[in-house]
Formats: C-alpha cells, sequence, structure tokens
C-alpha cells in the first residue's frame, strides 16, 4: 500500500511540475525507499536529504527536488502511468514486482541507500544525549511522591543506567554504519 501511495506522489509531482515535493516513507525498510528513489530521480526528481524543519521526527519527511524536464512521463498516457503506478514498468524495477530493483539498477539504489543512512546518522545529535541526561530530573520528580528509598533511588539509578548504555550501544553503531556508507559513497567519483 505504502508503495502505490509514494508512487502516486511521485506522480501528482510530475503532473504538476512541481519544483519539489515531500514525501514520509511507511516502508519498512530504507532500501525500498531508495528504490523509490532511484523511480523519482528516472522521473526528474533527485532525492535532496530530510526536509528542512522536521530533523526531530521519528520518521521525517524526505525531499525530492526537480533537475529535469518531466513532461514525456506527463504526456504519456493515462493507462499507461496508471500500469506504472501499479508496480508493471517502474524504470530499473523489476516488473511486477513494485519497488525491486533489476540487477543493472542496484548499484545506484545501493548509493541512494548509502546517501540515506548518511542523513539518517546525522541525526543523532546531541540533543538525544540532553534528553538522556535530563532522565534523572524525570526520575527524581517520580520519586519524590512515594518518597526516596535507598531500593527506589537505585531502581531510578540503573534505569538511568540502562537507558545510557543504549544510548552509547545505538551511537556505536551509527558511526560504525556511518564510516562504512561514507567510505562507499567516497569510492564513487562525483559523489
Amino acid at each position: 500500500m505504502d508503495e502505490r501511495h509514494l508512487l502516486y506522489v511521485l506522480a501528482k509531482a510530475v503532473a504538476e511540475e512541481a519544483g519539489e515535493f515531500t514525501v514520509r516513507p511507511r516502508l519498512p525498510r530504507l532500501k525500498r525507499f531508495a528504490a523509490f528513489a532511484y523511480v523519482a530521480e528516472q522521473r526528474g526528481y533527485r532525492y535532496a536529504g530530510h526536509a528542512p524543519g522536521n530533523a526531530a521526527l521519528n520518521n521525517p519527511y524526505f525531499l525530492f527536488r526537480r533537475t529535469s524536464d518531466t513532461r514525456a512521463w506527463t504526456a504519456a498516457p493515462d493507462a499507461a502511468r496508471s500500469r506504472a503506478l501499479a508496480g508493471n514498468s517502474l524504470p530499473g524495477m523489476r516488473p511486477g514486482l513494485g519497488l525491486t530493483p533489476q540487477e543493472a539498477a542496484r548499484p545506484e539504489v545501493e548509493l541512494l541507500y548509502s546517501r540515506m543512512v548518511v542523513d539518517a546518522s546525522g541525526r543523532y545529535t546531541p540533543r538525544v544525549l540532553s534528553n538522556i541526561l535530563l532522565l534523572p530530573v524525570v526520575l527524581a520528580i517520580f520519586l519524590l511522591f512515594p518518597g526516596y528509598t535507598v531500593d527506589r533511588v537505585l531502581i531510578a539509578v540503573g534505569v538511568w543506567l540502562a537507558f545510557f548504555a543504549l544510548y552509547l550501544v545505538g551511537l556505536g553503531v551509527t558511526l560504525h554504519r556511518r564510516a562504512r556508507h561514507l567510505a562507499r559513497l567516497s569510492a564513487v567519483p562525483g559523489e
């Protein structure tokens, strides 16, 4: 269902000859969204990262900007366009399988995926750490009502340490993935 929604938003942008459009993916996998970005590029819209002003959202909007003339697809007969929206003739995708790239398109989809991973890793900001550091204040307020005891304070400290450990693990994984994908992008000339 989400694939059809994404393709509908793309078709609408192409038909209206919009300069840019934003879309919020609900796909469970970022690789599928990278395949959508590949299709959007074939229709004249280039992936431009997260839309400004929503970096704090867990599932942000992504921005696509128009790069070339999209009239060729707009001029296509409505029947051909609706078949493309149904996933039967998406450029670079396997016929009838929606956003599943063919072997020829896979390297470009992988590069788009790497750009998306690098963009997503940029959202792991000090703001997240400040929320973790604010947690002891929240825990202290909750301990105020039932009263402070050694057991309750130890539980609160344990909860905070667990969240801090999760933060550190997440940061480590994010930095490792970012480095790997940046290396992939830097190995490609022109990226």
